[in-house]
């Protein structure tokens, strides 16, 4: 779990922004630099979050990043074959769990982010035009820290840009839990991996109390 972890504290930086910022005819690579800087300047600067106020860093998640994410091909993918003979209960449930990890892992990794510089690279051509992927380099504020290669897969829906999976140093964050939510399936089947995410969302419900 510890990549997942690594994973979600980074991820947040996508962070994009408005609903106005998602219009098509705004490159993704130019989407993420102004939507990055917002963010980490909101960071800087409001009290709350940056001392740690889960339910302000929740709050804010839900309305500025949680829209631009296509949770439900994340949970589709993340689960992978088995989905198909996922009754469309058990589907709602995994996305909306899924979903609600995500959210909380994003709030508790606000306090994190000081000092992390994050360089936008160009954005390569693509054959396809409703997907692109925005790579970036992460700088830590050590100076002995490596830079870390943060790439985001974005996909073109209804004209909004939305993501669906990233890449850190190469390890993908669908992948990564495809691997645990498998192992997890093999084991207790769809209804025990609903029951694994539910409880580790009332663990991060219960440790909320302390974060402030």
């Amino acid at each position: 779990m510890r990549l997942f972890k690594r994973l979600s504290v980074l991820w947040l930086l996508l962070a994009l922004g408005s609903p106005n910022l998602m219009a098509a005819d705004i490159k993704p690579d130019v989407l993420v630099k102004n939507t990055v800087d917002k963010i980490m300047h909101a960071i800087e600067t409001d009290m709350d979050i940056s001392a740690g106020d889960m339910a302000k860093s929740i709050e804010f998640v839900e309305a500025q990043v949680a829209p631009h994410f296509d949770f439900s091909r994340m949970a589709r993918l993340a689960v992978g074959r088995p989905w198909r003979q996922a009754t469309p209960e058990q589907r709602d449930a995994i996305i909306h769990e899924f979903r609600l990890l995500l959210i909380r892992s994003y709030a508790s990794a606000f306090t994190r982010f000081k000092g992390i510089k994050i360089e936008i690279l160009p954005l390569r051509p693509s054959e396809n035009p409703d997907w692109a992927l925005v790579e970036s380099v992460i700088k830590l504020p050590t100076a002995v820290a490596q830079p870390i290669s943060l790439n985001y897969d974005m996909e073109l829906i209804d004209g909004k840009w939305k993501v669906f999976d990233l890449q850190i140093d190469g390890a993908s964050l669908i992948i990564n839990n495809r691997n645990i939510f498998q192992r997890e399936i093999q084991s207790s089947g769809i209804d025990g991996l609903i029951y694994t995410l539910k409880q580790k969302n009332a663990e991060n419900t219960n440790s909320e109390g302390g974060a402030r």
